[in-house]
Parts: C-alpha cells; sequence; structure tokens
C-alpha cells in the first residue's frame, strides 16, 4: 500500500468515526459549510465515497450522488465505512493516483487523490466543529493536505470553482487543521 493511499485510509477511518459518533438529535446542527446542516453534511460525505471511487476508476463524474439521500434511516458512520472500503479498493488499482482533475477552463488540475483527502479532512473538521467533537484530525493525513493545498489556492481562483469562500485570519498558533479550515474560508 503506497503512502498516498495509508494517508486517505488515516482521514476517511477518522472521518468514519466522527460520522459514527454523530446522533440523529444533530441533524439539525449548522456546520461551517452554510450550505449543509449536520445531516446534509453528513449526506455530501457518503456520497463521496461512490463519487471519488468512480474517478479513480477513470469514470465520469456523477454530481446526482450528492443530490440523492445515501444515508436513508441507517446511521451514517455505518454507510460511510461501506463506502471507505469500496473507494479504497478502487485507489489502489493502478494508473487511480496518478489521475487528475480536470479544470473548468481546460486542463489538468490537482491530482484526485488530493481532493479527495482534503475532502474528508475538511469536511471532517466541519463536522467535528458542529457536533463538538475533537477536530485535529488524523495528524498525518491533516499535515499532508495543509503541505499539499495551504498557500496553493489563492482567492482569486475560488469564484470560478464555486467550492471555497475566501481566506480567514487565524493565528499561526492554532492547531494546523484549523490554519487549513481558515485559508478554505471556514470561521475558526
Amino acid at each position: 500500500m503506497t503512502q498516498d493511499i495509508q494517508l486517505l485510509e488515516k482521514a476517511l477511518t477518522h472521518t468514519a468515526q466522527l460520522l459514527g459518533n454523530t446522533t440523529p438529535g444533530q441533524y439539525g446542527l449548522p456546520t461551517p459549510c452554510d450550505d449543509f446542516d449536520v445531516r446534509a453534511l453528513a449526506n455530501h460525505m457518503v456520497a463521496g465515497n461512490p463519487y471519488f471511487a468512480a474517478l479513480a476508476g477513470g469514470g465520469a463524474s456523477d454530481f446526482g450522488l450528492f443530490g440523492q439521500d445515501n444515508i436513508g434511516e441507517r446511521q451514517p458512520g455505518e454507510v460511510y465505512a461501506e463506502g471507505v472500503k469500496e473507494a479504497l479498493a478502487a485507489w489502489q488499482a493502478e494508473g487511480a493516483l496518478q489521475r487528475h482533475m480536470p479544470l473548468p477552463g481546460g486542463g489538468l488540475g490537482p491530482r484526485l487523490a488530493d481532493v479527495y483527502l482534503l475532502e474528508a479532512v475538511l469536511h471532517g473538521w466541519d463536522l467535528a466543529t458542529a457536533t463538538g467533537q475533537d477536530r485535529a484530525g488524523d495528524p498525518d493525513a491533516v499535515e499532508a493536505a495543509h503541505r499539499t493545498w495551504y498557500g496553493n489556492y489563492p482567492d482569486a481562483a475560488r469564484p470560478k470553482t464555486g467550492l471555497f469562500g475566501p481566506a480567514k485570519a487565524v493565528g499561526e498558533d492554532a492547531p494546523l487543521l484549523d490554519r487549513l479550515a481558515a485559508y478554505f474560508g471556514r470561521t475558526v
């Protein structure tokens, strides 16, 4: 297993634990993602596993996954953990780690594995913040996401993707994941 797969596994496992600790009584709580309450965020996170698994295999992106109810009456941590197994298997296939995300204007963007890692780490932070859980994240996965993304996604590029807000101020002594979250527009 390569280091990239190990980092993904650490981030996804940590996120599955956070989702496993999430209760239906927390579903209506707001999250740092303005568009999501806890249940909508959990549903988005669950959809991310089959979405990124398909991309790892060279398939087309299916944004429709994010618009359907992926949790139903099940516990989100269980559904997410099942998706993690399938996703990790897809990422272990030859060539998966070399795939890049196409940019809206053409050309190759970041590696899909790096986007998936950021998605797991950052949305894990969102969920932990909203539900009062420890938001430190897996240290190795957080370090890798920070090293890859921090300072490398300028505010000018953000409106084109609609994925992140402008960077927000946070103290240099803040935990690494808090700094990454603020960099991607979260209020810490």
